[in-house]
């Protein structure tokens, strides 16, 4: 339909009609590829880009809007005389479900040499093209919302704003009065690491209902196409591999900041292993370098996590692929799509989002879609950055469209073998979809026993769910389980509700009335509200821990000294009549660096010894460990330099039993173990979920904090504290030191974290900070219930 300047209906292009249109093309993207990237001048026209610039694109294949094309229109014909610069083309894409209304903000005429004169309209999205000409009013640099951010931006243009998004970000943003509205759009859709489609309701008569921007996590994120085969489906295909890696980083901050106070002096950061791979000169110390700019984060160590995040994008060539589909292949811009052509070199079995569409009317062979990798760039402050797990949320989508690609996964932990009828196992249900776990994210509903007759048919007598069942003799050999997948949700079992941080306090690891003392290492609180905190001193020595006993406000009220005590990673408190006890581990001989699973009580100004004989040792490791024990729940959680970690009955380890019911490794859920690589600090176990965290104090790690169910072994979260959440330290040290979980009265549960952080003068601070952490709410029980009618 052509609109005139006010939008109302002037005349009709049809391909086959009175007036009609040819070599008409219309390209939608969320993304950059790697191509070289030519603007539009604002001398010579409006387009949908600022600055005219005729390099290749640094931000590669960064998110980006762009709804933009062209169409040859003959002249002579009835409605020819519409089609003019100024006014506007509305068509309607089936694939999306949605009107778009295109501005014509350009025309170029040519003849034929058939003498025939025709038209070439240039067309922008039309949301797009307002926002080229609105300057918003100056707003000084704030944190702000997305909604209230993308509000400012929008203001007075006539557009109206759809938020169909879970994000969170509170963002610094500002606005200078002097940017076009355009140019901050690109701006807000990756600094909030979000897309947007802008489209337009038009009745029955072509008129314009309303005009809508709608803003999105992620386009058809949930929308899994057919695969896309050479031959089949896909006529053509270009594979462009951009080899322009980049090992060695140089970030800027705010005022031209480095992070060389965060990186031992250095203003930058490398990628050995890249530079090894793709450098032919690395022996020579060469890097292929890079500068990237964050104007609005100001602290060094804020700014080297990002750049750290920033590296793992550009550390390898990037490969874009642009494919010539048949007229029926025609994904939504967005979804997901799986394509193959074994005749390429090499040959090629990808799974890609499509970032670009092509598409034509009048030539629907020429349509092309854009698959590939695409770097987002956030210039934002770092605590304000979302995480996300990739294979993780990959595995749900194709889990939620193909059920069949969930493997139920059974393990007996116990064996099989009955010692008397009465004895139960137990059995544990898992769901896997290809490598990935995502037991985590299903309900306990959705893992559904059923026990099988000898016959073959199905006992109604038995019916059970959930990914822990106590099998009876019984059951042995036909117990089966499965996977109900209607039952996954958009969230696991337990997450951090990172807008609800509370920051409790700071304190002084020094304190002159007790004598000095080292950072804290980890903290339990008392039900009187009194806090016990445990630190390593006489680390080269007799390597001792001290336990010290704070007031609400963290003052000191006394110490006590355990001689050979260890680190102090972690321990437990267990309040009893008799006094408070503290569970943690105690060395047995320090040559070969012995420990043992111990209880001792807290003795205000006592200098407890290996052999005292208040300390209970109940089990010897025979080398270094971590303990923390679940009173709550009555369960120890014991762990390992090598990453490995075992759960056990608090009643068979004071039994003497190291009797494992559960175990994991740390490291199957990204951890690095390793010189260099990172730094575990602490753990807490509050059975089923195990969490843990690291973050060494010099910075060069990631300050991560790891979630898990140690039954079926899913991972609940895995968090980055600095990229994440927003905590508002500005340490140049912040060195994760707790971990551990606080209950309420009413049962909610919260995370205790502390930091020891460390400014440029070495001066220490101890702060303190709770996270609640959120339960997933029961599911709906899905009613499978089957209707027999007469006819079936």
């Amino acid at each position: 339909m052509i609109l005139d300047k006010n939008l109302k209906r002037v005349g009709t292009l049809t391909i086959d009609g009175a007036t009609q249109f040819s070599n008409d093309s219309i390209k939608i993207q969320l993304a950059d590829s790697d191509n070289t990237s030519t603007s539009y001048d604002d001398d010579v026209n409006v387009g949908t880009q600022d600055n005219f610039s005729g390099t290749i694109n640094l931000n590669a294949q960064s998110k980006k809007f762009d709804h933009s094309g062209s169409v040859d229109v003959l002249q002579g014909q009835p409605d020819s005389d519409k089609a003019i610069a100024g006014n506007n083309l509305a068509y309607y894409d089936a694939v999306a479900g949605h009107w778009y209304v295109m501005r014509i903000y350009s025309t170029d005429e040519a003849n034929t040499g058939a003498v025939k004169h025709i038209t070439t309209l240039n067309l922008t999205n039309l949301m797009l093209y307002t926002l080229a000409h609105h300057y918003p009013i100056a707003m000084p640099t704030t944190s702000t919302s997305i909604q209230d951010a993308f509000k400012e931006v929008f203001s007075s243009t006539g557009w109206t704003l759809k938020f169909n998004t879970n994000n969170t970000m509170v963002s610094s943003f500002s606005i200078d009065g002097k940017s076009k509205a355009s140019t901050l759009l690109q701006t807000l859709l990756q600094t909030y690491n979000v897309e947007i489609d802008a489209y337009v309701e038009i009745d029955s008569q072509g008129n314009i209902l309303s005009k809508t921007c709608e803003v999105v996590d992620q386009l058809n994120v949930n929308v899994v196409y057919n695969e896309a085969i050479f031959g089949r489906n896909m006529t053509s295909i270009k594979r462009t591999t951009v080899f322009n890696p980049i090992t060695k980083l140089i970030p800027y901050g705010h005022n031209g900041s480095t992070i060389a106070k965060a990186n031992g002096g250095k203003a930058y950061i490398v990628d050995e292993d890249a530079n090894r791979e793709y450098n032919p000169d690395w022996q020579l110390g060469m890097y292929y370098e890079g500068v990237i700019t964050a104007n609005s984060i100001e602290h060094p160590a804020g700014l080297k996590a990002w750049a750290q995040e920033i590296m793992k994008l550009y550390n390898h060539p990037r490969s874009y692929y642009e494919v010539a589909v048949t007229p029926d292949f025609n994904p939504p811009l967005g979804a997901t799509i799986r394509f193959k052509d074994e005749l390429i070199k090499p040959v090629l079995d990808a799974q890609g989002r499509a970032i670009q569409r092509t598409m034509s009317f009048a030539n629907p062979y020429g349509n092309t879609v854009g698959f590939g990798e695409y770097v987002t760039v956030i210039a934002s402050t770092p605590a304000w950055l979302t995480g996300y797990q990739n294979a993780l949320l990959s595995a749900l989508d194709k889990a939620r469209t193909d059920a069949s690609s969930v493997r139920p996964v059974a393990s007996t932990p116990d064996g099989v073998n009955f010692n008397d009828a009465g004895q139960t196992k137990r059995v544990i249900l898992g769901a896997w979809e290809s490598g990935t776990n995502i037991s985590s994210y299903i309900d306990s509903k959705g893992f559904i026993w059923r026990r099988y007759n000898t016959d073959g048919t199905v006992d109604p007598g038995y019916k059970a769910t959930g990914y822990l069942i106590n099998a009876p003799r019984s059951a042995v050999g036909t117990l089966h389980g499965t996977i109900e997948t209607g039952y996954i949700q958009d969230s696991p079992e337990v997450s951090l509700d990172t807008t609800e941080i509370t920051h409790l306090g700071d304190f002084n690891p020094i304190n002159t009335t007790v004598g000095t003392m080292n950072a804290v290492q980890y903290m339990c609180k008392l039900s009187n509200g009194q806090y016990i905190t445990s630190r390593a001193i006489n680390k080269k020595t007799t390597k001792d821990t001290l336990y010290v006993l704070h007031n609400a406000d963290f003052s000191t009220v006394s110490m006590m000294k355990i001689t050979n005590g260890g680190h102090g990673a972690s321990f437990s408190i267990e309040e009893t009549s008799s006094g408070t006890y503290i569970w943690a581990s105690t060395c047995i001989d320090m040559s070969s660096e012995s420990y043992a699973i111990s209880r001792f009580p807290y003795v205000a100004g006592a200098i407890i010894t290996p052999s005292d004989s208040r300390v209970s040792k109940y089990y010897d490791t025979g080398k270094k460990c971590f303990v923390n024990a679940d009173i709550k729940h009555g369960y120890v959680l014991c762990g390992y330099p090598d990453g490995h970690q075992d759960i056990l009955k608090l009643a068979a380890i004071q039994s003497g039993n190291y009797d494992v019911l559960y175990s994991f490794n740390i490291t199957n859920y990204g951890f690095e173990i390793g010189k260099g690589k990172q730094t575990y600090q602490s753990q807490v176990l509050d059975f089923p979920y195990v969490y843990w965290q690291s973050g060494n104090v010099d910075m060069h790690d990631s300050r991560m904090v790891y979630g898990i169910n140690v039954v079926h072994k899913g991972q609940e979260f895995a968090m980055n504290y600095l990229l994440d959440m927003d905590l508002k330290m500005t340490d140049d040290a912040q060195e994760p030191e707790t971990c551990n979980v606080l209950y309420d009265g009413q049962g909610n549960r919260k995370l205790l974290v502390t930091f020891n952080c460390m400014n440029a003068a070495g001066t220490e601070t101890e702060r303190v900070f709770t996270i609640p952490i959120k339960v997933r709410p029961t599911a709906t029980e899905i009613n499978t219930e089957i209707i027999e009618t007469d006819e079936e």
